[in-house]
């Protein structure tokens, strides 16, 4: 029987836990830290057991966030098998058992029977280019979050210290009123018409430029005279420097992610489809992967978690069911939006027909987007799947 090392993974180090055969443990359980010094101690471990059994040996261990990615890196560079297996699949396995324990040894050993009894599958292979787009995606998400609540912010601030300055520019966050917004809570408006025409390039007029560097003047004159808060205005002041952060952040991601897009045809496919641009693409094809994984439609719109839970016992079978969820919440949410972007000025006719459809028989909106999501699923996998782009 083949020799399996079972690892529990946690925040900066492992418990491992080796077999020669299913339950007869090899050596004392040992706690290994997350280092280059702690590898080498697995990489002693998995060479002892070959030597000692002839075979070579199985590493199992659970997928936990990014903790497991270092250990991850250094068996696929090692070139050792492995398996990394689906924390809701090792919770039901354990849910089994009569006790209930809860150790990194009992976890351990649980993962290492977990493949003697066959009930480890292969885990899929992510190439590094499909990687490295799911980080830039990951992270543009994330910026964006804290970019929408940085808006947020600055606008109330800005209603309590300065509010005749909204309106001055038809886009309050944009680089030039931001900055001009800046100069303005520095007090210092001297040369506030050389920013504006160095922000706008050639965009605008002379004579717009000359205008809001008017108006500018004037309210800063009935602003100087005004009573404010000292604390708000500071905070204002650190607010518009972080907006002015998070967009040169954001399109310095973006810039990233284009590069990168353009090496995968997948997003160029997924952009054919009305209603999706360039960074839900990338997004959807980041958390998507190879779609050659999936043997069919059915098993992607599980993999995203927009399949419906079916629930029956005996005479009794459930008439509305809700999705699983289950799945990956990005995707959902790429899906979500997209389907959002198709129907709003009815860009994509197949779905805005659908979703017509839908309506008309009396599904609420979210339940007729998610059916809509499910359906654009169906049509991504068929255009990955074939290779060939989205027709009308």
């Amino acid at each position: 029987m083949q020799p399996v090392v079972g690892i529990d993974v946690a925040k900066g180090c492992s418990v491992i836990q080796a077999f020669k055969k299913r339950n007869e443990p090899y050596g004392r359980m040992e706690t290994l830290q997350h280092s280059e010094e702690g590898f080498e101690r697995l990489g002693e471990v998995l060479s002892i057991l070959k030597e000692t059994s002839g075979v070579e040996p199985v590493v199992v261990f659970e997928a936990t966030g990014h903790y497991h990615r270092g250990l991850a890196g250094y068996l696929k560079r090692s070139g050792w098998i492995h398996y990394i297996i689906n924390p809701l699949q090792a919770k039901r396995s354990k849910g089994t058992q009569l006790r209930k324990v809860k150790t990194d040894a009992a976890d351990a050993w649980h993962l290492a029977e977990m493949y003697y009894r066959g009930d480890v599958k292969a885990h899929r292979e992510w190439e590094e280019s499909y990687s490295e787009l799911q980080h830039l995606t990951r992270q543009h998400e994330f910026v964006t979050a804290m970019y929408v609540q940085a808006k947020l912010n600055s606008r109330a601030l800005l209603e309590q210290v300065f509010p005749n300055f909204i309106g001055v520019f038809s886009n309050l966050y944009a680089t030039t009123s931001l900055k001009v917004l800046q100069r303005c809570l520095e007090n210092n408006t001297e040369n506030v018409e050389g920013l504006i025409q160095e922000c706008v390039g050639r965009s605008h007029s002379k004579r717009w430029i000359a205008e809001k560097t008017e108006r500018l003047r004037e309210l800063m004159e009935g602003w100087n005279r005004q009573s404010r808060s000292q604390s708000q205005t500071v905070a204002l002041a650190s607010m518009v420097v972080l907006l002015l952060e998070f967009d040169k952040q954001l399109s310095h991601l973006e810039k990233q992610m284009e590069a990168l897009a353009m090496e995968l045809p997948e997003v160029g496919l997924i952009k054919s489809i009305p209603g999706i641009g360039g960074k839900l693409a990338a997004a959807i094809v980041a958390e998507l992967g190879n779609a050659s994984q999936f043997q069919d439609a059915k098993q992607l719109v599980a993999y995203a978690g927009l399949d419906p839970g079916i629930y029956s016992s005996g005479k009794f079978t459930a008439t509305s069911s809700r999705i699983t969820k289950r799945g990956s919440k990005r995707l959902r949410r790429a899906l979500y939006l997209a389907v959002q972007c198709g129907i709003r000025k009815a860009d994509n006719r197949r779905l805005k027909e659908y979703y017509d459809k839908k309506r008309k028989e009396g599904k609420p909106y979210k339940v007729v987007v998610i059916a809509c999501a499910n359906k654009l699923l169906h049509h991504v996998y068929a255009i990955l799947k074939k290779g060939e782009p989205y027709t009308h």
